[in-house]
């Protein structure tokens, strides 16, 4: 069974916490993956994007050795 008084003390302790925090907005940063996953999707779509099949095959083999 819970304390009456320690579960007094508890929310008392999560409101001060809560009003003392820094309630500032900042904005991220997308990490470099999704900006290049962005600039193939547009090179694609754009018909720029060249698929290299041997580049790609040799990538794959060396991954799987």
């Amino acid at each position: 069974m819970i304390s009456k008084v320690a579960a007094g003390n508890t929310a008392y302790m999560q409101q001060i916490s809560s009003s003392t925090e820094q309630k500032d907005v900042k904005s991220v940063d997308k990490p470099k993956e999704l900006d290049k996953v962005e600039s193939l999707k547009e090179q694609i779509k754009n018909g720029e994007y060249k698929f290299d099949s041997q580049k790609t095959a040799k990538a794959v083999v060396e991954d799987l050795m």
